[in-house]
């Protein structure tokens, strides 16, 4: 059921109540006053008391949060520089462009969109909610959280702010502005229907599920919470026929934060290192020789020397249950919470060795480059 739909059966049943009530009166012999809207008070602001039906209110503020956060909201168009074969004669023509969304984080043009948006690009621009269209530089882009960074010669522009991903909640109303087959700032609304759900490929970060609409068009593009805060960039949907079946997925926003600040602030991504190398996930016949309550956590194999974690003491055959004060599922969801932390931070951590809970901890270092 789509948002509009919940929204008519919202109305269904509050007319039901209301004729439910006229209906008991009359029978019970009580006289029918006209009966007063439901009231919310104080939700406008200025310090006025200003009351409102809460549908009235709910339409104000939906409809002030959407014209505060569409400016901020780009569309993408990424031209290839490859060129496509196509006829008997093999006639060359160019491969259509790749259209996406992307959204300004600050007001001199930098804009956080996906890289799978831009890959093989050679030309990219970004139109503005006044029709303004812009070339933009990649500044960066990172393939393991399928996040880019973009940046147009532009002052002034509306922005939106990043939210707190971590804060985000399964039913929380959620809005997607985006430009879906080429619809500029089209906007749904929705809810986030899970967290923590994770990708079948090597990204280094889990996703938001939400019942916001999503179709092609709108990766790059913001999840917003109701104060109009960034908590997710649009990524993917899950899909049998190529559009939009209830089901999508969007980056959490500390994820895209810490993307934009590193490009910006350092022209890469920096990495934290933590340093381990672990075992086969836990079974419950291994968690229980190991003395674990249950399957959770990671059996370390060894941690490599002059690691982090070899400097705060953990060694081979410990299992990692808590790292910065948060449950370990396994491997991977150590790895995403690692990916997530800065160089420097200095972060708890919890092992079982030998039966027994030790707590550490570990000063992350700058993931080495490969050579």
């Amino acid at each position: 059921m789509n948002s509009f739909q919940r929204f008519l059966v919202f109305l269904i049943l509050l007319a039901v109540a209301v004729s439910g009530l006229y209906f008991w009166k009359a029978v019970s012999g009580v006289p029918v006053r006209q009966m007063q809207e439901p009231v919310l008070t104080g939700l406008t602001g200025g310090g006025g008391q200003k009351e409102q039906s809460v549908l009235r209110q709910l339409d104000q503020d939906f409809q002030a949060l959407v014209q505060r956060v569409r400016p901020s909201v780009v569309s993408i168009t990424a031209e290839s520089t490859h060129a496509a074969v196509h006829g008997a004669r093999g006639v060359a023509s160019r491969i259509p462009p790749n259209l996406g969304s992307g959204v300004i984080v600050s007001s001199d043009g930098f804009i956080v969109t996906n890289a799978h948006v831009i890959q093989g690009a050679g030309k990219i621009f970004a139109a503005l909610h006044d029709g303004a269209t812009y070339a933009a530089e990649v500044l960066g882009q990172d393939p393991l959280t399928d996040i880019a960074i973009l940046k147009i010669e532009a002052e002034s522009l509306q922005s939106s702010p990043f939210g707190d991903s971590d804060q985000v909640r399964p039913g929380q109303i959620v809005f997607a502005v985006g430009n879906p087959y080429g619809l500029q700032e089209t906007v749904t609304q929705g809810i986030i229907s899970g967290i923590g759900r994770r990708s079948t490929s090597e990204t280094v970060n889990e996703f938001f599920q939400t019942d916001t609409a999503i179709n092609p068009g709108n990766s790059g593009g913001p999840l917003l919470d109701v104060a109009g805060r960034i908590i997710g960039i649009n990524n993917a949907i899950h899909t049998k026929d190529g559009g939009w079946q209830g089901i999508g997925f969007s980056i959490p926003s500390n994820t895209a934060k810490k993307v934009y600040e590193d490009i910006k602030n350092y022209g890469r991504i920096v990495r934290a290192f933590f340093g381990v190398v672990w075992s086969r996930n836990l079974t419950p016949q291994l968690a229980k020789k190991l003395g674990l309550p249950d399957e959770h956590g990671v059996l370390i194999q060894y941690a490599v020397e002059d690691s982090p974690a070899s400097k705060a003491g953990i060694q081979a055959g410990d299992v990692i249950v808590a790292f910065n004060g948060r449950k370990i599922l396994d491997g991977i969801d150590l790895r995403n919470r690692v990916a997530g932390l800065k160089v420097g931070q200095s972060i708890p951590v919890t092992v079982v060795r030998n039966g027994k809970t030790i707590d550490l901890e570990v000063r992350l270092s700058e993931m080495p480059v490969p050579r």
